[in-house]
């Protein structure tokens, strides 16, 4: 497919080449892809995207709604959306090459959330969509859970991303911080876009378990990003300063982000915007690039080809101490 400009684009779904997908007529072409919101009277303030509704709409997360003149949610902080499961220890997660949980022996507890504040394209776990048919799980049952399996050894939230039930999943790690004596990690994989009171609590949290937070830093520039996603940046990069606020020598890998190389679009450009930012907060983050696989609605790009991995990984070393490359089973470098 050809790109406005004349260029070849890469991808049929995104319809620009790479350097105008990082342009401003990237954001008109993400509002043929993404659903957005504005001019309804009622207001959620859960997350960066602060949907303004109505009783013709629900939020971007899928989860909030206005019935009889109220804000509604199908959540609470009583109980979410989201199914669990056990991952054996050392898990496969973003975090493994460095956590200490790697050395460790029992389960990861996963609770994956269901809906999610940003609307990506290539989501890698877009079952969270799903909110119709997910299952509803209660503080009470989710605290039993860990408190009776003695092998749990670290809780990861993550779904979707956990922005949207922040509620929930705060007080369900209160009270595992406050109502069980062994030492448990609690930890997040997320977007990083959630209210910012909020996400102060999940640092302390994480801070006092040792648990981890992981930001998904998926583009540098903000209309490349807003394309890929249909969401703003801004918010993800304030809060990854704001967290990094808790990080100190008792904790000092509390934070960590990675990045998806998605083909030919995510490249070193935007690398070195991301490491340099990262680096401008400490050199000693740790950062994960991850091969990209086709999935959702980006199915009609490759594979991240080799030389985009390598000119991604090297730069990114020029920035920070600590780089990992994952999904490295789908290449062969």
């Amino acid at each position: 497919m050809k790109c406005v400009c004349g260029e070849f684009a890469p991808s049929n779904v995104l319809s620009l080449c790479p350097l105008c997908a990082k342009k401003p007529i990237a954001r008109q072409v993400s509002t043929k892809l993404h659903r957005s919101l504005s001019g309804g009277k009622f207001s959620c303030r859960l997350c960066s995207n602060e949907c303004k509704l109505d009783e013709e709409n629900v939020g971007l997360c899928n989860l909030r709604y206005v019935k009889n003149g109220k804000l509604e949610s199908l959540v609470s902080w009583k109980r979410g959306l989201a199914h669990t499961y056990l991952d054996l220890l050392p898990t496969n997660c973003c975090a493994s090459w460095f956590c200490p949980a790697s050395s460790e022996r029992g389960y990861n507890l996963a609770v994956f959330f269901y809906g999610c504040n940003f609307d990506c394209l290539y989501c890698q776990n877009w079952e969270h969509k799903n909110v119709d048919s997910a299952p509803y799980i209660t503080q009470d049952e989710l605290v039993d859970e860990i408190k009776k399996n003695k092998a749990i050894k670290c809780i990861c939230f993550f779904g979707g991303s956990p922005e949207p039930q922040l509620p929930f999943a705060i007080e369900v790690s209160e009270r595992v911080l406050s109502e069980i004596e062994r030492d448990i990690r609690i930890c997040w994989e997320w977007n990083g876009s959630g209210n910012t009171k909020l996400v102060r609590k999940v640092a302390s949290i994480s801070k006092e378990s040792e648990g981890i937070i992981k930001f998904d830093l998926k583009a540098w520039n903000e209309n490349l990003h807003i394309l890929l996603t249909g969401r703003s940046n801004k918010k993800t990069l304030e809060n990854f300063r704001v967290v990094s606020e808790y990080r100190d020598d008792s904790h000092p890998d509390l934070l960590t982000a990675t990045t998806l190389l998605v083909p030919y679009y995510v490249d070193g450009e935007e690398v070195k915007g991301i490491a340099s930012f990262i680096s401008s907060v400490s050199p000693d983050i740790p950062y994960s690039l991850l091969v990209f696989h086709p999935d959702y609605k980006l199915k009609d790009l490759p594979i991240t080809p080799k030389e985009q991995v390598r000119e991604c990984y090297k730069t990114a070393k020029m920035y920070l101490k600590k780089v990992n490359i994952g999904n490295l089973f789908l290449i062969n470098l």
